[in-house]
């Protein structure tokens, strides 16, 4: 017997359709959904809108009310013994919560925790660390997501990493040999300014800098980590994953990156990337000087591992493991038999 055949529905929300890294993985697991045979309902406070720049991701262009996807606001979402539901922001769970019906388990709700922040006592005036002392089953997009919040988990409760996927394909260019004489550099700075500080120090006719400064589509930032022969990462201090490193990785860009965290994932200083001091301009600036009489076949072994760094990230990989964490639960959730 397949999850499909006894767990029809599951609930996704989501606090916004905008398409930023969090709520990109929700959209992924509702794919992941619908192709183990479940029905995914989508819950958000936002209305659906065909032309918002997350449906205009190819992958997400399928997820529509014209192809039998349903859209609800999450003020109606009731889950019933037979439910499902999906939760990533801690928030989430109080409008959850109440709409759990008197017969449904709270195992029947996965948390997917895809931050370190959550073990942060000012995250959510604590109420994240206090979620994760609740029974439901969880998710960690990595291992150091699971270290940083094992000390506050429910032990009771089903808990599982699942390596986050990414369509790094989309951002894959191939690449090799050494730098040229003019050095492109690329940012982004709408998390941190800290790319704006290093370009100001670097008025160096050998470097040339660009930057995007708000959140765009996908397109603009594989146009982006294409034209970089260096990308600078500007995580927060917190991070659960970062994606743009790994895009830039893919891109074959050279990654200076502070570790942050949750990009301790792919990060393998001095392997696939460099490591640089957060939010210290003088470190960016130290290590930039140093690329221009790096060695080519030095760069190329780290372009290598970098592209075989991405191949642990992939998507398909994510949705067997979500298949096979499905299957532990729902049986787990079985076995209990209905709650009385």
């Amino acid at each position: 017997m397949s999850v499909a055949d006894r767990w029809r529905r599951i609930y996704f929300l989501t606090p916004t359709f905008r398409p930023v890294g969090g709520v990109v993985k929700i959209f992924d697991y509702v794919n992941h959904a619908r192709t183990l045979g479940l029905e995914p309902v989508i819950c958000c406070p936002e209305p659906f809108k065909e032309d918002l720049p997350l449906f205009r991701i190819s992958r997400f262009s399928g997820i529509s009310p014209a192809t039998g996807f349903r859209f609800v606001d999450p003020e109606k979402v009731s889950v019933g013994p037979h439910d499902l539901a999906f939760v990533s922001w801690p928030t989430q769970y109080e409008i959850l919560g109440p709409r759990l019906s008197r017969w449904t388990r709270h195992e029947q709700v996965i948390c997917i925790v895809q931050n370190v922040r959550w073990a942060n006592p000012t995250f959510t005036n604590g109420y994240a660390i206090r979620l994760l002392s609740r029974p439901m089953a969880r998710i960690m997009t990595n291992a150091v997501v699971l270290e940083a919040v094992r000390p506050y988990l429910n032990e009771t409760s089903m808990t599982e990493v699942i390596d986050l996927g990414h369509d790094t394909a989309f951002f894959a260019r191939e690449r090799n040999g050494g730098l040229g004489p003019r050095i492109r550099v690329a940012y982004t700075a709408w998390k941190s300014d800290v790319g704006d500080r290093v370009a100001e120090r670097m008025r160096d006719p050998a470097f040339e800098f660009r930057a995007i400064r708000n959140p765009v589509g996908w397109e603009e930032l594989r146009e982006l980590y294409h034209w970089a022969d260096v990308f600078l990462a500007t995580p927060l201090v917190e991070e659960g994953f970062y994606l743009p490193g790994l895009e830039a990785m893919a891109a074959g860009a050279i990654l200076l990156s502070p570790d942050a965290g949750g990009n301790r994932a792919y990060c393998e200083f001095d392997e696939n990337c460099l490591r640089v001091e957060f939010d210290d301009p003088s470190s960016y600036v130290e290590v930039l000087l140093s690329l221009r009489t790096a060695d080519p076949a030095k760069l190329d072994r780290m372009r290598q591992r970098g592209y075989e760094t991405t191949e642990r990230h992939t998507l398909s990989r994510e949705k067997v493991h979500f298949g096979a964490f499905l299957e532990r639960l729902t049986k787990r959730l079985d076995d209990l038999g209905p709650r009385l």
